[in-house]
């Protein structure tokens, strides 16, 4: 585990700034959010249990892919690792299910990671810590930086942030260089502060009358 905390970005003009430094915009990202969450919400109680994580996983990289792959992006499965590549930019973007993102604690991913992610993470963090061990990566700098958008959600909120992994060895990320804060929304039912209660409508005189 490396010895330093993220960098923690939450300013919304230097969170679209440092996206469009990586050829993303807010609304990409939230686009991303939403189409997961909308994929793990339509999961039933009768579907098995990993349902909608799966589906939320497929349709994170679906919507990267669909808006990516237009603006130049492509497709890469090194190691069977799903991820979308900007080779110009040096960064290749993954999808990750997280338990909570956008919060005080670095987030989670939902499923542990494999040795095909860790290697991908290593190749590419390389150059922001390169190490002494026989293992190292050689050439610096050769895969490009991996970034997650992470996304968590329930039925009624969503959170994504756009963060940079740092290496680890175990199952579980161990920190991130930076974390960018993207989206954090609630659609659950809001009181509404104009609706009007029983004392504000008029009072009416019923008229009662013999036959």
């Amino acid at each position: 585990m490396q010895d330093h905390n993220p960098v923690v970005v939450t300013a919304e003009w230097q969170v679209k700034q440092e996206l469009r430094a990586m050829g993303l915009t807010p609304e990409i990202v939230r686009n991303v959010a939403i189409a997961a969450a909308a994929a793990r919400a339509e999961a039933l109680p009768v579907d098995p249990c990993s349902a909608g994580g799966t589906q939320a996983y497929i349709h994170g990289v679906r919507n990267i892919r669909l808006q990516l792959l237009p603006e130049g992006w492509q497709i890469s499965r090194v190691g069977n690792v799903e991820s979308t590549v900007n080779h110009a930019l040096g960064i290749q973007l993954c999808f990750q299910n997280v338990d909570r993102a956008c919060g005080l604690k670095n987030p989670e991913a939902i499923s542990g990671k494999g040795a095909a992610s860790r290697h991908l993470i290593e190749s590419g963090q390389a150059e922001l810590f390169p190490r002494a061990k026989d293992n190292a990566p050689k050439v610096v700098g050769a895969t490009p930086i991996v970034w997650l958008i992470c996304v968590s959600s329930d039925e009624d909120t969503v959170q994504a942030e756009v963060s940079c992994p740092e290496i680890f060895e175990g199952n579980q990320f161990e920190g991130f260089v930076k974390r960018l804060f993207v989206v954090d929304e609630s659609f659950a039912p809001q009181p509404d502060k104009g609706s009007r209660s029983d004392d504000d409508f008029p009072d009416f005189d019923v008229q009662v009358t013999k036959k």
